[in-house]
């Protein structure tokens, strides 16, 4: 387990420092989906689903996944606040590559 650090975040105080993509930060408009990447409920990771589409084409965190997700750090709160805004389950595809969409 990784020990807890703090930050000091403008809107919630003194809070567990938290990181995500700054893709999540800098949409607020529709989600991008939001891929918790850290078992580790202490160690908020995460990153939208377009960096995991990244991630998964080079196998790890290389320098060019870097580059893409814009790395950005925020408190615990604001973290929670960008995965409710940002989460869904993505559509489920059929096995002729359709999509069960509503």
């Amino acid at each position: 387990m990784n020990e807890k650090i703090d930050f000091t975040c403008p809107h919630h105080g003194r809070a567990a420092l938290a990181s995500v993509c700054g893709h999540l930060v800098q949409n607020q408009g529709a989600p991008l989906g939001f891929i918790e990447n850290n078992d580790d409920p202490e160690d908020k990771q995460g990153w939208c689903y377009a960096c995991e589409l990244v991630y998964l084409q080079e196998e790890d965190k290389t320098e060019r996944f870097r580059a893409f997700t814009q790395h950005s750090i925020l408190c615990s709160h604001c973290y929670e606040q960008v995965k409710a805004h940002h989460q869904f389950d993505p559509p489920e595809a059929n096995t002729d590559g359709t999509t069960n969409d509503a």
